[in-house]
This record gives structure tokens, sequence and C-alpha cells, in this order.
């Protein structure tokens, strides 16, 4: 005999609609998905949507922040067991590795968000915060690293921009190969990370 579904907090269900909204963005673009396709995958009447979310741009840049979040909040609890700058950094790439999957998706639709012609969903300045983050994040590390004597000079905005750029490609690289090498393309690049920094 089949059991009853229990009956979701408003805060649970959010969650669950995010992290649903997040795959099927992800898996067939922003356009192709409709608010019935995702209250289907949800298992929920669509209007019940409509009472957590505005619009479809609402969703889809609530879910992508959903993305952000989880990565923040992982990494801040991460970083208080960190006791020095590198460790920090390494910190920051392997909370990428520990929710791959939701960054692989959370990548996706930046860039599905950065080939469209305008800014609908609003996600564009939440994008742009999310970047300013990761770099002053970086950059504060490499220079408390270097004031420590930890880590060798360096030009530390440029050193900063590589590994984003580096970490980037790896999830974009991921979706556009198929080739399921995040672990060790992150294991490489903390390779590279060290060799960038270390005396």
């Amino acid at each position: 005999m089949g059991g009853t579904r229990r009956r979701l907090a408003p805060a649970e269900r959010t969650e669950a609609i995010l992290d649903e909204a997040l795959k099927l963005f992800a898996e067939r673009h922003y356009s192709n998905v409709t608010m019935r396709d995702l209250a289907g995958a949800c298992g929920i009447n669509q209007a019940l949507i409509y009472h957590y979310f505005d619009s479809k741009e609402d969703l889809f840049r609530r879910a992508l922040g959903h993305a952000i979040e989880q990565l923040h909040d992982g990494y801040a609890k991460a970083r208080a067991n960190a006791a020095t700058p590198r460790a920090e950094i390494m910190s920051w790439l392997d909370m990428h590795l520990s929710i791959a999957q939701t960054v692989t998706r959370m990548t996706q639709l930046m860039s599905d968000h950065s080939a469209s012609r305008d800014d609908r969903t609003g996600a564009g300045a939440l994008i742009a915060q999310f970047y300013a983050f990761e770099q002053g994040l970086l950059e504060d590390c490499i220079g408390r690293g270097i004031a420590a004597g930890q880590f060798k000079t360096v030009e530390v905005a440029r050193t900063a921009r590589i590994i984003s750029l580096q970490l980037d490609g790896i999830f974009y690289a991921s979706s556009s190969r198929g080739d399921n090498r995040i672990a060790s393309d992150v294991a490489d690049l903390k390779s590279l990370v060290a060799t960038l920094l270390d005396p």
C-alpha cells in the first residue's frame, strides 16, 4: 500500500522547487522550460509555484542564487577549519568539488544567461556579484599569504584571476566535453595553485 506524501513546510517546498528548477534549466535551457514542466517535475500544481515565485524569470534568478548560496555557505563552514591562507584557497576549490553537480548546473545557467541578448531574469547582477566575491576572496588569501611569507611574491589580482578562470574552465569543460573529470581536474588545479604560490 502506498504511503501518504508528506506535506512540506514552506521553506522545504521552496528549496525543493529551486533544486528541481536548477536541474531543469541546466538540462533543457531556460527558454525551453515551462512552469508546467517544473510543476510536473516537482509533483505539484502549477499554481503552487506561483505562490512561491512571481514568474519564471524570478525562479531562474533564485535558482541560480540558491546554487551560489550553497557554495558560499559550504565554504564559510570549511574556512573555519582552515589555518592558513593556502588552506583557505584549497577549501574554496574543495567546496566546488563537494557539490560538483550543483556547481556544474550553476555554471550552465551562467553560460546560458551570458549567451542571451537581454537580462529579463535579472541574473546579471547576481553573476557579477559572485565573480567579484570569488576574486576578492582569492586576492585576500593571496595577499595575506604573501605578507606572512607563506607565498612567494606574485601579482595578486592577476594570480587570483588565473585561478578563477581555471576553476570556471573545469566546470564548463565538464558540460561541453562530458568527460566527467572534475575530481582529477580540481586536483590538477590544486597542484597549479601550489606551483603559482608556494615559495
